[in-house]
């Protein structure tokens, strides 16, 4: 079975193109999600078709498209080799599972009203974009491994992966808030038990480490981690504005986040010897920067009150989150080890 001409053609024109285009789309998914929670915070009237709403599932749809694109392929004689696919299978399942995700919140709040931060349509929602961002970052390290890319696309490859794992730790963020928040109608979400106390504050605090180190060790381009920490700025930055809340004096200041970027792009070489030795400890650094970050994280454990505790939290969080990151990198290069099939045609 062959596709007619014209869409064939299209398709292998685009073909370097469309996992790029879902990992940059899936970022302005969780922008879409990020912008989402904070409407929920602020008890703004909710329905399912809100502003954020449609950010988050425009994204989606172009994560839905460019990954079943990638399937389509095989029908134009210049199928993406397996180990490609195989990340691309991935994302392509989360993206179908966020819009079931998506139907069900629909008819849970036709049926409901508005709904709480734990609710069925957001645990499936939410889990649906960590499997969702963890296959376009495994595609795209196969595909990067295997293509011979240069000027601008190689440079837009690499830039939209780093940008990839990025939306890794916002799914992630999404996820640890629908399961840990203590609740939308509460006035006071301070989580009551020291123990889930510290393991929220950890938990939180180990997602930037994680972005930074995931990417010095998947992307694997000299300024991925940077690229990454400075999408993480900017996002935060760009809710802020959505939710008319952004005060001028964040922007200098939201500068600093992009530090532990710059330090893990200095300091981290993965397959060097002793890499490991250095990733930990400089996630436990890295994950200190929870004391500076404010936010929801904040209001639901105030590190302050406990300073002492909370740093031994956050130690913990950036030693996982550098164990997760070299495990991501390992499933990563496993993947792009499989025999490959011939590349789509260069155009």
């Amino acid at each position: 079975m062959r596709l007619p001409s014209p869409v064939s053609n299209l398709l292998v024109r685009l073909a370097p193109w469309l996992l790029p285009i879902a990992a940059v789309a899936a970022m302005v998914e969780l922008v879409g999600g990020g912008w989402d929670i904070n409407w929920h915070i602020a008890r703004v009237p909710e329905v399912f078709w809100t502003p954020p709403h449609i950010v988050l599932y425009s994204g989606a749809g172009v994560v839905l498209l460019a990954t079943a694109a990638t399937f389509l392929l095989r029908w134009t004689g210049h199928a993406y080799p397996r180990p490609v696919r195989s990340g691309a299978t991935i994302a392509f399942g989360g993206a179908v599972l966020q819009f079931v995700a998506g139907g069900f919140d629909s008819a849970w709040h036709a049926a409901f009203g508005a709904d709480d931060s734990l609710s069925p349509p957001h645990v499936l929602l939410t889990s649906a974009m960590v499997i969702t961002t963890l296959g376009i970052v495994l595609a795209l390290h196969a595909w990067r491994d295997m293509e011979a890319a240069t000027g601008v696309r190689r440079s837009s490859s690499w830039i939209a992966h780093a940008i990839g794992v990025t939306a890794i730790g916002w799914a992630a963020w999404g996820l640890l808030f629908i399961l840990l928040y203590p609740g939308l109608f509460r006035t006071d979400v301070l989580i009551g038990p020291i123990g889930v106390r510290l393991f929220t504050a950890a938990a939180f605090a180990g997602l930037l480490p994680l972005i930074v180190l995931t990417s010095v060790r998947v992307v694997g381009v000299r300024g991925a981690a940077t690229v990454s920490a400075a999408t993480q700025a900017v996002g935060a930055l760009l809710i802020s504005g959505l939710m008319g809340v952004l005060d001028p004096i964040e922007v200098p200041f939201a500068s600093l986040f992009v530090v532990p970027g710059i330090l893990a792009d200095v300091l981290y070489r993965p397959g060097t010897r002793g890499s490991t030795y250095v990733a930990m400890p400089l996630g436990a650094i890295l994950a200190q920067f929870a004391f500076i970050t404010g936010g929801v994280p904040d209001a639901m454990t105030r590190p302050f009150q406990l300073p002492a505790w909370m740093a031994l939290a956050y130690l913990a969080g950036g030693v996982v989150a550098a164990v997760f990151a070299d495990r991501i990198g390992t499933l990563a290069d496993s993947l792009g080890t499989q025999p490959a099939e011939p590349a789509p045609a260069q155009m």
